[in-house]
């Protein structure tokens, strides 16, 4: 296997990393759970979990968190 393969963190590794920088830029946006929530349409209970990392938002979740925070997909992705 190639040494990139080797770096790549596991899944909750990578969960817990992308909740923590939702957690963060979301609470520099002055949002709260619920109002994110209803800006993604899911509920404050899933950003909760997902803030978590309990859950894997897909890919469609993914891309309205970061609008709904004002941040492209590369911005937000930038440390991983």
């Amino acid at each position: 296997m190639s040494s990139n393969y080797n770096n790549l963190m596991n899944k909750s590794d990578f969960l817990a990393k992308y909740g923590l920088n939702l957690k963060i830029e979301r609470i520099r946006n002055k949002l709260t759970q619920e109002e994110l929530a209803e800006k993604v349409d899911c509920t404050a209970v899933h950003i909760g979990y997902i803030e978590r990392g309990l859950k894997c938002p897909t890919v469609f979740q993914f891309l309205k968190i970061a609008r709904a925070l004002n941040l492209s997909l590369d911005e937000f992705f930038k440390e991983f």
